[in-house]
């Protein structure tokens, strides 16, 4: 059976992806980089297993992202 990974262990990871975060807007400054587009791959990842752990989540993400009034479940009025 796996194990729930402790508060420590999750408030280490928060503050290591702060941290990188910080280390990029720093470089991004540094250089002179302002319109750098930065992706953290790792926690693009870690979004997609969420939405694939739990499909509520998936769903709700799919709904905010969907323009008003265009419902998927409606058929056009004439």
């Amino acid at each position: 059976m796996a194990a729930l990974p402790t508060a420590v262990q999750i408030s280490a990871d928060i503050l290591s992806r702060k941290e990188r975060a910080d280390d990029i807007a720093r470089l991004k400054s540094m250089m002179e980089l302002h319109a750098l587009e930065y992706v953290d791959v790792s926690a693009h990842m870690e979004l997609l297993q969420a939405f694939e752990r739990w499909p509520l989540l998936a769903y709700l993400e799919a709904q905010y992202k969907q323009p008003p009034g265009l419902a998927k479940d409606t058929e056009p009025t004439p």
